[in-house]
């Protein structure tokens, strides 16, 4: 506020020496000398007194107002001006002049005076600036040392940020780069794993191969094959451990060229094993020969000697008893046998004079022990009432519509079971229940028919190729069991029916049964009227064992307090009834590896040594019934297990088994 004060006083002081100057030049052509000062007036008068004498010119008293505007003088004017200033100049004193010089020099040291007053107002003006500055350049100076500190910490921030940017960048490229090596890996190991797949495939194939050739051959001939039997269990053990390290998560190269080398090993066993029989086969050939000439030579003998011998009457002819065939004879009437793979039937005792009717008294114990044939009896006996029952509904067209709902209404629950989670176990148990239970009492056991059927084609069909899916399947089955127990029996007829070696019950082919009716009784199913392959055969039957392994051994639902209908024990009595009976081929195997791979945990852990005890006598004793009939590739998988089992002390719970209190 002071600057703009002292700087409106010093506009003021310059507008007024510009006003003076300018009043001063229009004065000049009409003043001469000064206007200023004590003696001007004295001159002034005198020059009037002069003038007035003269009559030349009269002199207008020294004003401050602007003349008017006159005609520019002419020469007698100059003349007379010149001559007035002469005139005056002679009347000058000299103290007036003095006083002149000293009112001169005063009004000079006046305006230094004022210059120098000016001149300190301007400084002090400066001084009192800078003193006002001083705070506002300090204050800026602040200011910008702030913005400094504030734009050195936000380059700091920046950096920092960056820095961090940067660390994430480099974070977020290694991670790229893992995921890269990870997927890299995987995908090697999905190679790795495709090409043990492969070479399983092969070294399974050639395994079958060299098993077939071996049951091609007799007795005789397979005991001096030891060797080559043992090195073949060697290889499959050898392969086995190359798949225990595998499922452990090692699977690479190295994984790889060990299976080509079992793989070649093996092929290398069978060309052996090929050139061995070839050569016993020569062997042989001599040998029968030799045999044929000695026989040759031999009947030509007996023929001179007959010759020669007289003829016997005929009363002692038929007395004299029928002399048995030299053994030689008899070894070329018949050619060497070659036991080929023993058909479904092979170990059902021939058909004999005597009748075999369906009473239970012409089954013996290497069929079914009486306990499981009473029981089977008795499940039996209760599905034929039912079915005869619900014949008047089956057979009623008026009740088409009504049988088709009920399917439709059984089929879709049954199919969407999965432990997806417990609330999806629970709503699926709820719809087949409440559909059942709300049927009229033939509806209702029509509705239990259908619904056991389609839980044991379950097993035939979605559980023979996902095992896991037995658990939630199975933990229905025994929750609907509970709360309706005729179910449980008809889904028990239902197994038995399909699979009789779940009772265990070998059933005895009849003496007028065809072998398509009896492949029938054995569970067989008719495709383009050809019994189905062994192949397909065998997954069926091990998927309706999977799923009635796991009703033993899974619970139901949390809120019924009731026993489990179908326990442990009846996993432990089936396994003791099937060591009692005659195996059946492939068949009775599979059964049994599917059946400890699904409760053998729970039993070693219920059974403790005496189950150990049981799986002793299976490898130890059963196994050398399963070897008279069954060299194929079930019974060595089932060998492989026990041997794993034994070895490792424990058996794993099977994969996808529900935990205790699932819903």
């Amino acid at each position: 506020m002071l600057a703009q004060k002292v700087e409106e006083a010093l506009n003021d002081i310059n507008k007024l020496h510009i006003t003076v100057l300018e009043h001063a030049a229009e004065i000049s052509p009409f003043v001469n000398g000064r206007s200023l000062g004590m003696d001007v007036e004295n001159k002034e008068n005198s020059a009037k007194k002069q003038g007035a004498r003269n009559g030349n010119v009269s002199v207008t008293s020294n004003t401050r107002k602007t003349p008017t505007k006159q005609s520019p003088p002419s020469k007698s004017t100059h003349s007379k001006v010149a001559t007035l200033d002469f005139n005056s100049l002679q009347n000058l004193d000299i103290n007036a002049v003095n006083s002149s010089i000293l009112l001169r020099e005063a009004e000079e040291s006046r305006k230094r005076s004022i210059r120098q007053q000016v001149l300190d107002m301007h400084e002090k003006h400066l001084a009192i600036m800078q003193e006002c500055l001083r705070p506002i350049e300090e204050q800026c100076k602040e200011e910008k040392r702030k913005w400094l500190e504030k734009k050195r910490q936000s380059d700091t921030q920046i950096m920092l940020k960056a820095e961090q940017q940067s660390e994430l960048d480099i974070k977020e490229h290694q991670r790229q780069l893992e995921a890269l090596r990870l997927q890299t890996q995987r995908q090697l190991q999905v190679i790795s794993f495709q090409g043990i797949a492969q070479y399983q495939s092969k070294f399974r194939s050639k395994y079958e191969a060299i098993v077939n050739l071996l049951m091609s051959i007799d007795k005789a001939v397979l005991m001096s094959c030891n060797d080559y039997n043992n090195k073949l269990k060697e290889l499959i053990q050898m392969f086995e451990q190359l798949i225990n390290k595998i499922k452990g998560g090692t699977c690479g190269g190295e994984e790889l060229k060990t299976a080509d080398s079992l793989c070649k090993s093996l092929a290398a066993l069978e060309i052996d094993i090929v050139e061995a029989l070839k050569q016993e086969k020569e062997k042989q050939e001599s040998i029968a020969k030799e045999q044929q000439k000695a026989q040759s030579v031999q009947a030509a003998s007996e023929i001179a000697q007959e010759s020669q011998i007289p003829q016997q009457p005929p009363l002692q002819q038929e007395q004299q008893p029928p002399q048995p065939k030299p053994q030689n004879e008899a070894s070329q009437a018949e050619p060497t046998p070659v036991p080929q793979q023993p058909p479904v039937q092979e170990n059902v005792p021939e058909n004999r004079p005597t009748d075999v009717t369906d009473k239970p008294a012409n089954v013996t114990s290497q069929h079914v022990s009486p306990e499981r044939l009473e029981f089977y009896t008795k499940i039996n006996t209760f599905y034929l009432e039912k079915v005869e029952r619900v014949k008047a509904l089956q057979s009623d067209e008026s009740m088409k519509k009504y049988r088709f709902d009920c399917q439709k209404s059984i089929n879709i629950p049954v199919n969407a079971i999965s432990a997806v989670s417990p609330q999806h176990i629970q709503d699926k148990f709820d719809k087949l229940y409440s559909f059942v239970t709300s049927q009229p009492p033939l509806g209702r056991d029509y509705c239990i028919l259908l619904m056991a059927k389609k839980f044991v084609g379950q097993g035939e069909t979605t559980i023979s190729s996902n095992p896991q899916a037995a658990f939630p399947v199975a933990s229905v089955i025994v929750s609907l069991w509970k709360c309706i127990p005729e179910f449980g029996q008809l889904f028990l007829a239902y197994c038995f029916k399909e699979c009789p070696f779940l009772v265990p019950y070998f059933i005895p082919q009849k003496k007028d049964q065809s072998p398509e009716e009896y492949s029938k009784v054995l569970g067989f199913r008719t495709v383009d009227g050809q019994p189905e392959k062994q192949e397909m055969y065998l997954k069926r039957q091990a998927g309706i064992a999977r799923l009635y392994a796991a009703v033993m051994v899974t619970n139901g639902r949390q809120q019924d307090c009731s026993p489990h209908p179908y326990g442990l024990e009846n996993a432990w009595r089936w396994l003791a009834n099937m060591m009692h009976i005659a195996p059946l081929p492939f068949l009775s195997a599979t059964l049994i590896m599917e059946i400890l791979q699904i409760v053998g945990s729970d039993m070693w852990s219920s059974y403790g040594k005496q189950f150990v005890k049981l799986l002793v006598y299976i490898q130890q004793h059963y196994f050398a019934k399963l070897s008279e009939g069954d060299m194929g590739g079930p019974k060595a998988r089932l060998e492989l297990l026990l041997n794993t089992f034994l070895r490792d002390g424990q058996i794993q719970k099977p994969a996808g088994m529900l935990p205790v209190g699932f819903w």
